[in-house]
């Protein structure tokens, strides 16, 4: 019965550690976000900064001539916190749109971006031995289903604001035109 008492305490100690939630961004990246939250376009940026510093990270550690044991873990892991960042990065978006924000800009720098990351990505999936896809292979997917299902949502986003600021400029020019002609017609009354 004594012997019980470690094992469960042992349990349950562990089970807590692993409800930790790991953070993908550190303390100055936080207060960056802090900062740039009521200005979509510079958040949209950093938060893509932020994506783009983990998938230059992932590609140095594949590129080193001596790959060390614990490469493949720490690749996993921060392809773990780009699809964590790609997800904050869809949330902030549909945020942004719901305000009515012109996204425009910024949604077509998150499509190259996107393109680029998932080039990256596929050479990693391409340059891998069969020991390093079998530790990373999960995140890998992750990411890569997290940004192609945020350049979807994207690219969805974009076409729906082009449309939109379309028929804004459509409006504004019909209201000029209607402006021009209301002065003619009341001097054409006298």
């Amino acid at each position: 019965m004594k012997l019980w008492v470690p094992l469960l305490f042992i349990s349950l100690c562990s089970g807590v550690q692993a409800q930790v939630h790991h953070d993908p961004l550190n303390e100055r990246e936080v207060d960056l976000m802090r900062d740039t939250a009521q200005d979509p376009k510079k958040r949209v940026d950093l938060i893509l900064s932020f994506a783009r510093e983990r998938v230059l990270a992932v590609d140095r550690l594949r590129s080193t001539t001596r790959p060390g044991l614990d490469d493949a873990s720490k690749i996993s892991e921060l392809l773990g916190d780009l699809a964590t960042l790609i997800d904050e990065l869809d949330d902030n978006l549909a945020m942004y749109n719901g305000h009515s924000e012109d996204l425009r800009r910024p949604l077509r720098h998150v499509l190259d971006s996107e393109t680029e990351f998932l080039k990256k990505l596929k050479a990693l999936d391409a340059n891998a031995t069969p020991l390093q896809k079998k530790r990373f292979a999960a995140a890998l997917e992750d990411a890569t289903d997290s940004l192609k299902s945020s350049s979807e949502t994207a690219r969805s986003m974009l076409a729906d604001q082009i449309e939109k600021k379309g028929e804004e400029k459509n409006k504004e020019k019909l209201d000029r035109q209607e402006a021009q002609q209301a002065p003619r017609s009341s001097d054409s009354g006298r």
